[in-house]
């Protein structure tokens, strides 16, 4: 089985999945405090399926600095105790491969909230190839530089500024949705993936 972790946005999201079988799940929207969470819900998911993991996979971002540490750290944490490899995967990937297994929207942007007036942004064809890099951009140069199909927790900032592209989803990420992903594309370095500089600075 593998052990989904995902945290980089407003939601908390575990899941076990044995192939493309989910065996147990769990999805929290809780804005803040996944470090709190994150934990309680892996134990709630590992008591359902009776087992553990064989293997662990965690969202590596584009997504929440705060957020991101807090699922890499614990998957880095569990796969030392477990003795058991830990991968990561992009969370504008998994985004596009929830939504392009279930509409014919290729090519597909994803949008993410990147706070500050921005918002993460990348677009991926029919295979998953993303056409370009994940960037940071603000909401309103994106809400008319994009057309087409757009999918995640950005999608409504884009409508707000003025985009009339169409909207497929506003969810954030969903840990169950690794089931979807290629092994190539769920076998990342388990380190942080930034598109931006952090908020925080060190004093000059």
């Amino acid at each position: 089985m593998l052990l989904a972790i995902e945290t980089g946005t407003a939601a908390c999201s575990v899941a076990l999945i044995d192939g493309t079988t989910i065996v147990a799940a769990r999805h929290e929207i809780i804005g803040r405090g996944h470090a709190e969470r994150l934990v309680p819900l892996v134990e709630a998911v590992l008591a359902e399926a009776g087992g553990r993991p064989r293997a662990i996979a965690v969202d590596v971002g584009p997504g929440s600095f705060t957020g991101l540490r807090v699922g890499i750290a614990a998957a880095r944490g569990f796969g030392l105790v477990w003795n058991v490899p830990v991968h990561g995967y992009s969370s504008t990937t998994l985004v596009a491969a929830s939504m392009l297994a279930a509409h014919d929207a290729a090519p597909l942007t994803v949008v993410m909230d990147a706070g500050r007036g921005e918002v993460f942004v990348q677009s991926f064809d029919r295979d998953l190839q993303p056409a370009a890099p994940a960037a940071a951009l603000p909401i309103a140069a994106t809400a008319t530089a994009y057309e087409g199909a757009l999918a995640g927790t950005g999608a409504p900032l884009l409508r707000a500024a003025g985009s009339a592209a169409m909207i497929l989803s506003e969810t954030p990420p969903d840990a169950r949705d690794v089931r979807l992903l290629p092994a190539a594309l769920r076998s990342l370095p388990p380190t942080p993936l930034y598109v931006r500089a952090p908020d925080a600075k060190l004093p000059a």
